[in-house]
């Protein structure tokens, strides 16, 4: 961040510093999905020229709201040398979060995933991801004006840091005894997990034969690792599921899609415990582009 915010420093009006934090934005958002081009191209299908198109729309559609916060800053630039760096800090937090929550959301890549490694990190279980962002933003503006900054400033971020290098941790939490899991991931070729002759069989026999032999507590399987809905398992497959989690000590969590034509389709979790016949479900709502829903025009 210290480039963009050197940059922002020298832009000569806000539309210059719209532009070039959109650029900064749009590379650096490339660069965190770019396997997307992989999944739409290699396994999807789709012509090479129209992903590169829909990666590159991706990045720069959600660029803007960083472009905004730069244009933003920009119109503060009355503000004093002091206030710089907090301001930027705010207005780049902001824009994550927007980023993360308007139109479905969309955080991968966030700021804080850089830092969980390093000084900042030990303020990742008090913070969280957008305060840890935050203060990332805080330190790069910081040392990009070290020179015209006050003693105050400089002060906090040589205490930040260096607090950040002590071998120290924060007990955020209290803990109320161990959980033996069970953590399942199937080695289903991308290109074969909902092919009805191949990936399909080959995993639900799978995720079936584990959950069977394990003696964890919590059997957590990942996304879709069931990869038919209910009504299109094979017979038996959903009860004997349940009477298996009923009859044993295994509560289970997995992925599974839900819905039907009329109602709509989500990805989903749902869970079952040996201590109630409810069936749990949590919906997915942070939807990812191309993956679970399609952008307007590319239909």
């Amino acid at each position: 961040l210290i480039p963009l915010f050197r940059a922002l420093q020298r832009s000569g009006n806000s539309r210059q510093a719209f532009t070039r934090s959109a650029a900064f934005a749009t590379g650096w958002l490339c660069a965190t999905f770019w396997w997307l081009y992989i999944a739409m191209h290699t396994f999807g299908g789709l012509p090479a020229v129209l992903t590169l198109v829909a990666v590159l729309g991706l990045a720069a559609t959600l660029a803007l709201y960083y472009a905004a916060a730069g244009a933003l800053y920009w119109k503060l630039g009355a503000i004093r040398p002091a206030l710089a760096a907090p301001a930027f800090a705010a207005l780049w937090t902001m824009a994550e979060m927007a980023r993360g929550t308007w139109f479905t959301g969309f955080g991968w890549g966030a700021m804080a995933y850089a830092h969980t490694g390093g000084p900042l990190s030990l303020w990742i279980p008090v913070l969280g991801a957008y305060g840890v962002g935050a203060l990332a933003a805080w330190c790069a503006a910081s040392l990009a004006q070290v020179d015209r900054a006050g003693w105050w400033q400089r002060g906090s971020l040589l205490v930040l840091l260096t607090v950040g290098l002590l071998p120290v941790s924060f007990q955020a939490t209290t803990s109320n005894g161990s959980l033996a899991v069970a953590l399942l991931q199937g080695n289903i070729p991308q290109d074969e997990k909902f092919d009805s002759g191949t990936g399909v069989p080959l995993a639900l026999q799978w995720y079936a034969d584990q959950m069977q032999g394990s003696q964890a507590e919590l059997v957590l399987a990942p996304e879709t690792a069931i990869p038919l809905l209910p009504q299109d398992l094979p017979t038996g497959y959903w009860e004997a599921m349940n009477q298996q989690v009923a009859q044993g000590h295994s509560a289970l969590l997995t992925g599974i899609p839900l819905g039907d034509y009329t109602q709509g389709y989500t990805n989903s979790v749902i869970a079952l415990s040996p201590a109630s016949s409810e069936v749990w479900r949590y919906d997915k709502h942070h939807l990812v582009p191309f993956g679970e829903f399609i952008p307007p025009l590319f239909k």
